[in-house]
């Protein structure tokens, strides 16, 4: 068995392929996706700006989006940095804590209660560890538990204003907000310190009454004493943000109901001591654009652009939520308060390939050129105020034969959204062994939908649509739930075969047996013995591809899968009769639940490219020889090559550049891949070049040098 390391670096991240929807170019297309976000914002890199931090709760990853300018909306995506962040449970809120200007992370941490993990630089790259789990208060002799769930989000915001945070959040019967106050300043405890008093049992004097409308000025019997008895638990879920919207010294809070589709604004007009909710916002804001989706809401009060306001962001928090439409954002106007403006319902989602949830990718070239191009199914755009929809993207490849680049061509393509199906799974193929490519397209309840390239020779794909996939004896084939279906001669004998995954993890395999047409004898539902289970779900929800990943002239599986990674399994075709033996990951980075994939060679190098979806509805495409980004900021106008040679690439601290022969009047560029020029030095009488790369990000960059007669351009990476 071949090593989990050498399958694991053998694709790496494709981020810089460009791609345009409606004539606009994506800036961060290869996010995988986002659904039920939560955010924060920290200087990630360490340049002095504070970036945007996605906690993407449906499919529990990070997405870090570099600031490139204050005041701008304008960022870069960089996908290493998420390995960097904590793990977390539920929600999470980043704030500093410990006086040292870098954000912290509080989450929940499963037994009732909150942790934090601390905030530092590793060579200019912000990491995470482990503070404290665990945060208590001293009551009736004993130290209780400061209440939070996983799905009663608290605030953290300084309530008293003296200095250091504080926590609001609601009682276990989830009607009263508690107050619990920070003792790091009364006690004179160290800056670091978390240990905390329960100041009010009914903070604001207001109860939910488990609707829009909150009760206020409740006389709230217990108020300063624990009640007599536990309330039963009404609700299961709210999420709270502290801040003094109307700039009169006393926090207010923006409140989001697991039975809302609003957010509730509670304006307190006490003071700082003593809190006195006396008007509230049930459609908050209601004097702009009052917040709206069909899901348990989860609102951010932060500087989204850097421009010194504190702008509002609200996400979905349930997972299975809206998924569109999901993240609205709200500029804010004024720097002594908040006026907020919404700006767009779908922000970051605009710059990223979207298809809703679970996304289904495929290569086929549509139009005949000679270019792969990308069709998308989806698992569904929903918005749960109109019916869902359910169809087929179509990107076109306008780039070359060595360089793909894709734009949004239909966004329903083949009018499948007319056909009243669900949970598009596209798989392109010569099912009827006639020399061209058709289309297949699994289904959820199993069955699956053919169309036929009856073109002919020579000539662009002409799909006309057949129906219902039929088996040899005339009967639908239908494999249970969620067909996968991927087209190949499985068994190499001159006819292309069918192996579609499905929801409860196997693998069924229809042998084709006809050499001019589209006909298939079941052969078995365990292909391999595959049998994907988790101890999260018995749903497996498998996805086949198939090809020679590792060039050793033998087939090869990669298997998307629910909870268990995209696998790879070395050489099935050898044990077609038998057990396929689960090889390696087929990539190292964690993509989440609910992946798919389809490899293909679209750059024309002899390595192949792998396309990966998953429950968020995005893309993520990796290459096994990635080609170098062509930013429009180099010229390649001199013809005459300047040979160089780079050590190490990967590069971490220093850069060794040796060039062959002595040249002077060298000119040293650096080029991110956005195309921004990030170095530029000229040297003089050189052979040689240490560059520093410490302050540069984590990145795959175009290094150019020239001497006015020669230049030369390589790709570098650098890794801290």
């Amino acid at each position: 068995m071949l090593s989990l390391t050498m399958y694991a670096q053998s694709f790496t991240r494709f981020d810089y392929l460009k791609v345009t929807d409606n004539n606009s170019v994506l800036q961060y297309p290869w996010t995988g996706g986002l659904n039920s976000v939560q955010f924060g914002k920290a200087d990630v890199n360490h340049d002095g700006k504070k970036d945007l931090v996605a906690y993407d709760k449906s499919n529990n990853k990070f997405c870090v989006f570099l600031s490139l300018a204050t005041n701008s909306t304008v960022f870069k995506f960089e996908s290493a940095y998420a390995t960097h962040f904590p793990p977390i449970s539920g929600w999470m809120i980043m704030k500093d804590y410990n006086c040292d200007g870098i954000e912290d992370i509080f989450t929940y941490n499963g037994v009732g209660n909150l942790k934090v993990y601390t905030g530092y630089y590793d060579h200019d790259t912000l990491n995470y560890t482990l503070q404290q789990d665990g945060f208590f208060y001293h009551g009736s002799g004993i130290f209780i538990n400061v209440y939070c769930s996983d799905v009663i989000k608290p605030a953290i915001v300084d309530v008293n204003n003296d200095g250091d945070p504080d926590i609001i959040s609601f009682n276990v019967s989830g009607n009263r907000i508690i107050y619990y106050e920070n003792q790091r300043v009364e006690l004179g405890l160290a800056c670091d310190s978390l240990f905390f008093a329960k100041s009010d049992n009914c903070w604001g004097n207001v109860r939910d009454t488990f609707s829009a409308m909150y009760a206020l000025r409740d006389t709230c019997s217990f108020k300063f004493n624990r009640p007599a008895n536990n309330n039963n638990v009404l609700h299961t879920g709210s999420t709270i943000e502290g801040i003094d919207v109307d700039n009169n010294g006393a926090i207010d809070v923006l409140v989001g109901s697991v039975s809302l589709n609003s957010i509730t604004m509670l304006y307190n007009k006490g003071v700082p001591s003593y809190a006195s909710v006396l008007k509230q916002d049930v459609n908050y804001p209601s004097y702009d654009v009052p917040y709206n989706t069909s899901s348990f809401a989860a609102p951010y009060f932060t500087d989204v652009d850097n421009d010194g306001k504190t702008d509002l962001l609200v996400s979905t928090f349930d997972a299975n939520a809206a998924n569109i439409n999901n993240i609205w954002y709200y500029k804010n106007q004024r720097s002594d308060s908040i006026d907020l403006r919404l700006q767009k319902k779908n922000f970051l989602l605009d710059n990223m390939i979207d298809a809703g949830e679970n996304s289904n990718p495929c290569f086929f070239d549509v139009d005949g050129d000679g270019l792969k191009d990308i069709l998308l199914g989806s698992g569904g755009y929903k918005d749960f105020m109109n019916s869902d929809i359910f169809k087929l993207r179509y990107y076109k490849n306008t780039g070359t034969s060595d360089y793909p680049e894709f734009n949004l061509q239909d966004d329903d393509f083949l009018n499948i959204s007319n056909l009243n199906v669900r949970d598009i799974f596209p798989a392109a193929g010569d099912i009827d062994n006639d020399h061209d490519s058709d289309l297949v397209v699994g289904l959820s309840d199993g069955r699956m939908l053919w169309w036929e390239n009856i073109a002919s020779q020579g000539n662009p794909p002409l799909l006309f649509y057949r129906g219902i996939l039929k088996d040899s004896a005339g009967n639908e084939i239908s494999i249970g739930a969620n067909a996968t279906p991927y087209l190949i001669d499985l068994n190499r004998d001159g006819k292309t075969d069918l192996v579609t995954g499905e929801r409860n993890g196997n693998l069924d395999y229809y042998r084709g047996t006809s050499a001019d047409s589209a006909k298939f004898s079941f052969v078995t539902d365990s292909l391999g013995k595959v049998r994907i289970k988790s101890v999260n779900s018995n749903f497996g929800f498998t996805q086949p591809c198939i090809a020679d990943v590792n060039n050793d002239g033998k087939y090869d599986l990669i298997l998307g899968t629910n909870f268990e990674g995209l696998q790879f399994y070395n050489n099935i075709e050898s044990h077609l009769n038998d057990s396929f033996s689960l090889t390696s990951p087929a990539v190292s980075e964690d993509l989440g639940t609910r992946t798919t994939a389809v490899i293909d060679d679209i750059t024309n190098d002899g390595k192949l490219e792998l396309l990966t979806g998953n429950i968020d509805g995005g893309l993520i495409i990796f290459s096994q020889d990635p080609p170098p980004f062509r930013p429009t900021a180099i010229k390649n106008s001199i013809t005459e090559k300047l040979n160089f040679t780079i050590y190490p690439n990967p590069a971490d601290h220093h850069l060794q550049i040796n060039l062959n022969e002595n040249s002077k009047n060298i000119q040293l560029q650096l080029f991110n891949s956005l195309g921004q020029q990030i170095v530029n030095k000229k040297i003089e009488n050189v052979q040689a070049i240490d560059l520093n790369t410490n302050s540069i990000s984590n990145g795959i960059y175009l290094l150019k040098i020239s001497d006015g007669v020669k230049e030369g351009i390589q790709k570098i990476i650098i890794q801290h």
